[in-house]
């Protein structure tokens, strides 16, 4: 099963071995908008512990997948998000050097999502074993409810040019297209390894309501933080400072991220391969700096 052939849509092909300099980044790689860069920065606070935790669900139900193809794009998802937590980690490192320390934020995000791994068996194993199994769906579930959000700004991020039009540091977008390219490639699988070992509608669409909100939470708990910890700025973020950066596509909108994303996931007919296209991410994936090196780097044998 393993070598079956990924072909399918909204499934992952391969890992990228992109790299990137940081050391021209400014502090505030959106010029003069401290907002903008903090919103969009939340993403690095973010997303090294919840790509890890992608991983560790999958991997926990990959055991109980017998669809040859949808095993076979494991793996490469793996790869994919292990990838992208060592690059968001990395711009971590370049805000500390920058004078914000974010250990105090980032420690807490392990306890934002359900356990898994050793510490959820731990819990669990005493438990029959049709509760463990509720218990792996309601994580798949949690999981899923994500990912639309992933490649919702993924497609943000590609299509939009206002934070070219800023001025944006050139690396730090590509890094966020990059990683917004692969989301939107992969963009499916969670989504069906939920239905193919549970499938159950009301237990998606409930997970959805309630994790979408927790998600907005962090986020804004985020920026609170990076705007308190940015030794240059004394500002505070605000929902009209976030219209403003909207309405100039430097960050995405209240109605995308509050409405868009979770009601549409909630649908009955609902599949992520209605959103966004593979073909958008391969385009940009084509194009991206970082990735034509990797390419480069590849054919030439490097690692």
């Amino acid at each position: 099963m393993a070598d079956h052939e990924v072909h399918h849509d909204g499934y992952p092909t391969h890992r990228r071995k992109v790299r990137f300099d940081w050391s021209d980044t400014p502090l505030h790689w959106v010029p003069g908008d401290p907002f903008s860069t903090h919103m969009l920065n939340v993403l690095h606070l973010m997303l090294p512990a919840g790509e890890r935790w992608f991983i560790q669900v999958v991997n926990e139900a990959e055991p109980l997948v017998d669809d040859p193809e949808m095993k076979a794009a494991i793996k490469p998802f793996v790869q994919q998000e292990a990838w992208h937590a060592q690059a968001h980690q990395m711009v971590l490192q370049h805000l500390v050097e920058q004078d914000i320390d974010t250990a105090p934020f980032t420690g807490t995000m392990s306890t934002e999502l359900p356990a898994v791994g050793d510490k959820a068996a731990a819990k669990q194993s005493r438990l029959p074993r049709v509760v463990q199994r509720w218990a792996l769906y309601q994580r798949l579930a949690v999981a899923a409810a994500l990912e639309p959000f992933n490649a919702a700004l993924g497609q943000w991020t590609i299509q939009n040019r206002g934070l070219d039009y800023a001025g944006a540091d050139p690396t730090m977008l590509d890094l966020l297209r990059w990683h917004g390219a692969e989301e939107i490639e992969h963009r499916a699988l969670v989504f069906d390894i939920y239905q193919h070992l549970c499938g159950n509608y009301v237990m998606r669409a409930v997970t959805m309501l309630l994790t979408a909100p927790g998600f907005l939470l962090t986020w804004y708990r985020g920026m609170r933080y990076l705007m308190n910890a940015d030794p240059t700025i004394s500002a505070k973020p605000r929902f009209r400072d976030w219209l403003r950066a909207s309405r100039e596509y430097r960050v995405p909108g209240p109605w995308l991220l509050m409405v868009t994303v979770p009601f549409r996931y909630i649908r009955p007919g609902y599949h992520p391969n209605a959103e966004a296209s593979t073909q958008m991410a391969l385009d940009y994936l084509e194009y991206s700096p970082v990735a034509r090196a990797a390419r480069e780097q590849a054919a030439a044998g490097g690692q």
